[in-house]
């Protein structure tokens, strides 16, 4: 009879210690902006379900959308970095030097396709060409399709922007306006909001996306297909928070992320964008623009110099541009897919 009791003692004992260290394991995700944003809704939700799915009791994740742990853009990385969320969704842009090399997703016409940006990003991770992890794991990269330029003022053609006050996401869209004469302006998305409202700026460069987000579209006239470079997406775990994780776990969280987030981002953001775009074109407004063939290419010709200074900035730049230049290549040739940027 007490063999029998102190069996049975032994089971719920393990049991119990099983269950406390399920509950323990648990991962916290979050992101300042809210969960109806397609990066989370189509990006890196269903990626957090299909972990849960696969690695079962293993680990809970439990999702803080909308700032709850956290509101500031600028202050996400931190918050990773710190343990303060084990996971979390960065923009690299709201880290300046945090990151060396993801200017290099900010040059113009180098990406064609959001997918190309992602895949390409996950590459150069992969092969160790990116740095500024420290403290921090990537388990996956994402962005948006090519950035567009979007005037409240309409203009022609793109070349005509001498003296007008165009919205700039950072330092190498500042440089870029530069050259065509524009007196770029750095500020958020609602602050270009506002800006465009009150007729202090002329237009900005912005993603299409972004541009439904925030509610832009009805502030502008005209909408440039011209591919200002991408905006580049991280989804991070905290480096102690990744090691304290059983196999399976970690099976589950690459086997999901990497490539499969740049191909499930990638297609997420085409289909957005495409959709935005037939939508626009039904409503007749804004005005759906294309520089002509002579226009585009010099347009690619002013952001030679761009290029050639972001890769000259650094050995490390340097291999990493022409690292990128060869994962492209080796992509297009595989999906056959033309090039209609015509990088530099």
């Amino acid at each position: 009879m007490r063999r029998a009791q102190y069996i049975t003692l032994v089971m719920a004992t393990c049991i119990i210690a099983g269950s406390t260290l399920a509950t323990e394991n648990t991962l916290r995700i979050g992101s300042h902006l809210n969960p109806r944003s397609i990066g989370i809704s189509q990006v890196i939700q269903p990626w957090a379900d299909a972990v849960r799915a696969e690695a079962g009791d293993a680990v809970t994740i439990v999702e803080y959308w909308g700032g709850s742990l956290g509101k500031s853009p600028a202050k996400q990385f931190e918050l990773v970095k710190s343990g303060v969320l084990d996971i979390a969704w960065i923009l690299p842009g709201y880290t300046p030097g945090q990151f060396p090399e993801m200017g290099l997703f900010e040059l113009p016409f180098l990406f064609d396709s959001s997918l190309e940006a992602a895949t390409v990003g996950w590459q150069l991770y992969d092969a160790g060409l990116l740095t500024g992890f420290d403290g921090v794991r990537l388990i996956g990269f994402f962005s948006t399709a090519p950035n567009g330029l979007f005037m409240r003022r309409s203009i022609t053609t793109p070349l005509e922007l001498d003296g007008l006050k165009i919205r700039a996401l950072g330092a190498i869209h500042s440089d870029w306006l530069n050259t065509l004469g524009a007196a770029a302006q750095t500020m958020s998305g609602v602050e270009m909001n506002q800006a465009l409202d009150r007729e202090i700026i002329d237009g900005g460069i912005q993603g299409w996306s972004g541009m439904r987000t925030f509610g832009s579209f009805p502030l502008i006239n005209q909408a440039w297909d011209v591919p200002v470079g991408t905006t580049p997406f991280l989804l991070l775990i905290n480096e102690r928070s990744w090691r304290r994780q059983p196999q399976s776990v970690k099976r589950a969280m690459l086997k999901h992320g990497g490539l499969s987030i740049a191909r499930s981002g990638g297609k997420a953001y085409a289909a957005i964008n495409q959709q935005i775009r037939t939508s626009l074109a039904e409503a007749g407004q804004p005005a759906l623009m294309a520089p002509n063939e002579s226009t585009q290419q010099a347009l690619v010709d002013r952001s030679q110099a761009l290029h050639d200074i972001w890769m000259t900035g650094s050995i490390d730049k340097e291999t990493t541009y022409r690292a990128a230049q060869t994962f492209l290549s080796l992509l297009r040739a595989d999906t056959s897919a033309p090039s209609a940027g015509s990088a530099p």
